[in-house]
Parts: structure tokens; sequence; C-alpha cells
């Protein structure tokens, strides 16, 4: 049994179905995407492993408003829905059984209403009824473990009632094991063997002397001692301190933030994994934002792990923010929450895209830290290299049309195998808005006739036939380099040359003098073939000069535009 989707209405920002993936759900998505809405409510309508004080309880502020404060609904439903239910959990489950929605499937269902009085009243449904009949036995069946974000690992593991080894290490030496009284027994022992030191005698001596001059040595008499810890078995496991370093077991404190937070998950993941009297059928793990404090090894590492600890009895669902740790889960493990043209979150499962597995395969080997990033941003530029990759942004900003404040990414491909990325796209896939910037690598025939224009490669004609509702295609007539040499930038990319090729350079340039733009552009792409990376650093630099005067070929000006959705001007200086 598995969480296959959370259902919700009148919550918050959400309003539909947020698909999740299993045993291992990756929910990615830029700010106030939805994500924590979708961690919040699946813990809304679940029991915590930790009991009632780990409980998320529905508050005012819940029920959906409209941006501005006003609330528009006094009333809510949230629905869990589970999938791949066995036969035995069939049984356990059966009040909660939805047979319209297939075999093996049962929901959990909140509804909550908002009294005049602000409390909120709450009543559960199961499966597809309407009737409350939920049993406990089966809401027990589905618990949930919680790690919120920019959590204080040491101190939810500090010595105290609510140290988290207590119910740990109770787990595992429950009443009537025989751990459990050796625990107790211990603690004994080492009070009696402190109580036998005369330091520690004389101590508690002078202590009570004092406290009975205080009190009087009357009524208000106090008796005081000195000891490790009570012999109870809570008290004794709550004094447990989690340490980590590592040459030796140091305290957490003298340990950096990134391990102690490792430590804190392995102490939960082990929690989990131990035996109770009444074991739930499935339990789900729900981290946000598991790499904080860690450096981008160890999040690669953290996520292979988290891939294998995932089973048919733990689901492990986690929001993140850093594109290493999400190329690091493979693409069918995502979940991407972005805004529809509503502005309400949708999320959108990527191994629902009907990719074939050839293209699956190419996604997890290509989609690294860089590409990665597609699933964070708001409107995305793929483009074919380096040149593209550091020319388009400085571009735009001399356009006006600054990429970052538009929440447009630009995504080097490495090459032009653009239909694995650009079919991640659509109304019912991705909905932002995508733009495949390449080149259209046209050559002029030997018989051309003038004024003809130049054929577009095979590949490219090809792309081409990828546009639609939010896909863009937008191609060079050759590359970016010829195009913006012939778009009349030829003295600039000179300069540039000069500094890639000192000698070759100003050869060209005196070569080149009185010259048509497309001479130039001819030449000039014939000098940086085997430099282009160096070549579009220092041609970089040039154009971000506020003072030279650019000049932008038509299908950069529109591959900015289908993404900033602003006009722009014809000419830049």
């Amino acid at each position: 049994m598995y969480v296959t989707a959370l259902r919700a209405r009148g919550y918050r920002n959400l309003d539909g179905t947020f698909g999740v993936c299993n045993p291992l759900a990756v929910l990615v998505g830029e700010n106030n995407a939805g994500k924590s809405n979708v961690i919040d409510g699946v813990r809304t309508v679940l029991e915590p492993e930790a009991g009632p004080r780990g409980r998320c309880w529905l508050r005012e502020e819940d029920f959906a408003h409209d941006g501005r404060g006003n609330r528009l609904t006094d009333e809510l439903e949230l629905e869990v829905q589970l999938g791949g239910l066995t036969a035995a959990e069939q049984a356990r489950m059966v009040t909660c059984l939805a047979p319209n929605a297939g075999v093996g499937v049962a929901k959990l269902r909140l509804r909550a209403t908002l009294g005049a009085d602000g409390r909120v009243q709450t009543q559960w449904f199961g499966g597809d009824s309407d009737q409350a009949e939920v049993e406990r036995h089966a809401r027990d069946a589905v618990r949930f473990v919680y790690l919120p974000p920019l959590r204080d690992a040491a101190a939810d593991l500090r010595p105290g009632r609510d140290n988290r080894l207590i119910p740990f290490v109770k787990a595992l030496a429950p009443q009537g094991h025989p751990d459990h009284q050796a625990i107790i027994d211990a603690a004994q022992l080492a009070n009696t063997a402190l109580d036998a030191i005369q330091t520690i005698v004389d101590a508690r001596s002078h202590v009570t002397d004092r406290l009975d001059a205080m009190t009087g040595r009357g009524r208000f008499t106090q008796h005081s001692g000195l000891a490790f810890e009570d012999p109870k078995f809570e008290r004794v496991v709550g004094a447990l301190r989690a340490k980590i370093g590592q040459l030796a077991a140091l305290e957490m404190d003298e340990s950096g933030l990134g391990y102690n937070n490792l430590l804190y998950m392995s102490v939960l993941l082990a929690a989990i994994a131990a035996p109770r009297d009444e074991e739930p059928t499935l339990r789900v793990l729900l981290v946000e934002e598991p790499e904080a404090h860690l450096h981008p090894q160890l999040q690669d590492l953290l996520m292979r792990f988290l891939e294998t600890e995932a089973s048919s009895a733990t689901q492990v669902i986690v929001t993140t923010h850093s594109p290493t740790f999400a190329s690091s889960a493979r693409v069918e493990r995502l979940s991407v929450l972005a805004r529809g043209g509503d502005g309400r979150p949708r999320a959108r499962l990527p191994r629902d895209f009907g990719l074939e597995d050839r293209q699956l395969a190419y996604l997890r080997r290509f989609l690294d830290v860089t590409k990665a990033s597609l699933f964070f941003a708001g409107s995305v530029i793929l483009v074919e290299g380096v040149a593209e990759q550091l020319l388009v942004p400085v571009i735009a900003e001399r356009l006006g049309r600054p990429l970052a404040p538009n929440g447009v990414t630009v995504i080097n491909i490495g090459g032009v195998a653009f239909p694995p990325f650009t079919d991640l796209f659509g109304p019912d896939k991705l909905p932002y808005r995508v733009v495949a910037v390449s080149d259209g690598d046209a050559q002029p025939s030997a018989n051309e006739l003038e004024g003809e224009t130049a054929a577009l490669s095979p590949r490219a004609e090809s792309l081409r036939t990828r546009a639609g509702d939010n896909v863009a295609v937008k191609l060079a007539q050759r590359t970016l380099e010829w195009d913006l040499a012939a778009a009349g930038n030829g003295d600039v990319m000179l300069s540039a040359l000069e500094q890639v090729k000192p000698i070759a350079g100003p050869r060209l340039r005196a070569s080149l003098a009185g010259k048509t733009a497309v001479e130039h552009a001819d030449e000039i792409l014939k000098s940086v073939v085997t430099v282009k990376g160096r070549y579009a650093q220092e041609l970089a630099e040039l154009f971000a000069d506020p003072y030279t005067a650019i000049s932008v070929p038509d299908y950069l000006r529109e591959a900015i535009e289908w993404v900033t959705e602003s006009p722009a001007s014809e000419q830049v200086g």
C-alpha cells in the first residue's frame, strides 16, 4: 500500500489532485508552488507516529483565502488516496475502500467546517461513502513521521522527555523485554555506586544543611539528593545523548549542522523500522528540505540512500529546493508543482507524460544539476551549448528583459537532443513556457537563386514540429555567432576575437574592411569554431557594456519576448 495522491478543496492555495510517486516522491517547484501545503495536507489527514502531539491541527487560516487575507470558504476537504492494497490491507481498511476508483484503492477523507466562533469541526469519511464510518483500526493503518524544514537536530535529540530516542529504544525494549528491566537496573546500580563516593556524600550533605536552614527544618522541610537519573525507564532513556564525529563520537554541538541533520534522520528511520505491538501497514516519512546544510556530494549520497530505504512498508515524500538533490533522483520520482493559468498550483508527474523508456533513460543520465533547475523555474530557455548559455542572459539584460527577475532559467542541454526536454512541457505536463533556441544550420545551395532563403537542416525542421501551446522553437538562420555577426555586430565581435586570437584577430579585421555583414559572419564563424567557449566569454563581457551598441537577431529577440511576455525595442545602444 502507498499514498498515490492528495486531493484538496478549499485548503490554503490547493485545489485539485496532487499526485505523488512511490515508494519515493520528490516534490519540486519554485517557491510558493504549494510543496509544503501538500505535505501539511497529508499530515492533517494521516495519523502521526508520535501520537496526538504530533498531529497537524487545522486552523482558521487553513481555509482558502484570496491572497489578501479575505477568507473564501468556511468548508474544506482533504483526501489521501491510497493504492496497491494487498488482500490483507483491504481487509484492514474495509471501511475505506473505494471500488469506484478501482481494485486495491482506498481513500481517507477529512471534511472540516469553520464555525462562527472560529472553532474547526471535522468529520472523517472513508472510500466512496459520505457516511462517517471510518474505523480507528483503519486510520491507524497509515501513519506518518515528519521532519520539518530548518529543523534543529541537536535540540530534537537533546536529553529530556521530548528526546526522539525514547520511542525508538522503547520499541526495541518494550515492557516485559529483558533489556527493559536491565536499563532500569543499570541506572539504579550507577546511583548506588555514586552514593558510595565520599565527595558526592559530602556535596549532598552541604546542600541538605543549607536547604534545611532555609526551610526551617519544620513542615516545609524538603529532601534533596544527587543522582545520575531516576531509575525509571523513560527517564533513563530520555537522558541518552546522540553523538557524532569523524574520529570519535562527540557531542552534537561540536559537529556541523549537516552531519547532525543526517544523524537525526538516521534516528527517525531506525525508529520507523523498529517493531511495535500494533504495526501500521504503511509508514510515510515526510521530509522538508532534507538537503539542508549538506554539500552536493552528501546530497547525492542521501538521495541514493532514500531510494534504497523506501519500500512497500515505508514511503518517503520529500520537498526540495535543491537542483543537486533533485538531479540525484530518478525522473520517475519527481512531482513538479507549478502554477497554472489561474495561478493555482498543479502537480505534474513526468512518469505520466507518456515518455518512452529510451527518453526516460536519457533524462536520467542527463538531468544533472544545471538541467534539473528547469523544474524550479517559471519559464525556460533551452540552448545547445555554453556560448548560448553565456550570451543569452546578457542579451536579455540589454533588451531590458532580465531573466532572473522574470523567473527564467537558461538550460544548456549540451547538444541538439532537444526532444527529451521539450517533451516534458505541455498543457497537461509542465505548464510553464519553454523555448528551444537552436541553430538552423542553413547552408546555401550551389545553384541558389538570388534572394532565395537557404533551407534549414532536417534536424532543425524536425525540431520546429515540437512547438505547441507553451513550447516555442526559435532557430538561427545558421548558428549563434553567424547570426549575431550578420545582424550587424561584426565590429564588436572582431574586438572579442582579438582578445582570443591577438594575431589572427587584427588580420581578419583588416581583411574584412569594407565587406558586407554576411561576409563578416562567414569569416568570424570560421575563426571561432575551435574556441567557442572562450570567445563567448569575451563577447559576453563586451555585450554587457551598456555603451556598446548591439543588434539582436530576430530569433533571439522573439525567444526572450516569449518567456518574458514583453515587447522589445528594435535597437539597443
